[in-house]
């Protein structure tokens, strides 16, 4: 039995049976892993792209399972909440060219933050530098959005599969630090996909014109999650965003979700008001870093 180390898994079905269990007793704080794994699950290792996923599960001093890493190339590495003692572990795995673990960015829990920059910077003599901070909120009771904005929500079919992918592009340009390198055919191919699962919705104003894009995730573990929300610069100020966001709200509910999260980030005061206005509260802070070295 593995005690006080990092230990890969062989493949999606053992992590599954070694890990998720444990990590699906607190789903919301473990949202964002929970999700990628299920798609693994249900669409195979390569759904996110042409490489193994990287999936490693920490083991305390009892042997029991208590964090996990995952990467699905080439994404960041997404960390769950780990005790601070495998901190230094995983810089060191991370940072050895052995490894295989060659990514340059990691999204984890804030308390992760300062521990994992101090023992990578003590491990290359190189500090990483903070992308964003973003926190989680889960929605307690939905607030009708005062005043209503003017218009009413609409399903997105797929005559709108342009013009979200249009939205994307500009999303991703407004709040990415490193923007897909074929960010249109991303943005089509995800459109297209979250437009046939019936999960993204427009708001339209009085005149029928799309103002604003609400998504959802499909449910996991009882859970959906609100996102991407997106108004072009132009028409914001009318409440369009919290119009989309509550019709992608309800819809996640009337789906069956048990949670309904979603994430902002820190730095736009505008979209935490927001979310707050209309039911949602905060659960957790979390961080995105880039490292080198």
């Amino acid at each position: 039995m593995p005690l006080n180390q990092w230990v890969a898994a062989e493949s999606v079905e053992e992590f599954l049976r070694t890990t998720v269990r444990i990590l699906a007793a607190e789903p919301v704080r473990n949202t964002l892993l929970l999700t990628v794994i299920d798609r693994l699950r249900t669409e195979g290792p390569y759904a996110f792209g042409e490489r193994d996923p990287q999936l490693l599960t920490w083991y305390d001093a009892a042997g029991s399972a208590t964090g996990a890493l995952l990467r699905t190339p080439p994404y960041p590495f997404v960390l769950t909440d780990v005790p601070p003692e495998s901190i230094e572990g995983l810089v060191d795995l991370i940072a050895d060219p052995g490894s295989g673990l060659e990514g340059r960015e990691i999204n984890l829990p804030m308390s992760c933050e300062a521990p994992f920059i101090a023992a990578w910077a003590a491990r290359t003599g190189s500090e990483p530098r903070v992308l964003e901070r973003f926190r989680l909120y889960r929605l307690d009771e939905l607030v009708a959005a005062d005043p209503v904005p003017a218009g009413k929500p609409r399903l997105a079919t797929d005559d709108d599969v342009e013009l979200i992918a249009g939205y994307m592009e500009r999303f991703w340009d407004e709040v990415e630090h490193s923007v897909p390198a074929d960010a249109r055919g991303m943005a089509l191919l995800m459109a297209e996909g979250r437009v046939a699962e019936g999960i993204f919705w427009l708001w339209a104003d009085e005149s029928g014109a799309p103002v604003a894009l609400a998504g959802h995730t499909p449910i996991v573990a009882g859970m959906s999650r609100i996102g991407p929300v997106y108004t072009p610069p132009e028409l914001r100020g009318h409440g369009y965003a919290a119009g989309a966001t509550i019709a992608a709200t309800r819809a996640a509910q009337a789906q069956g979700a048990g949670e309904v999260l979603l994430f902002t980030d820190l730095a736009n005061p505008v979209s935490n008001r927001l979310y707050q206005r209309i039911g949602y509260r905060p659960v957790s802070d979390r961080a995105r870093l880039e490292f080198t070295g």
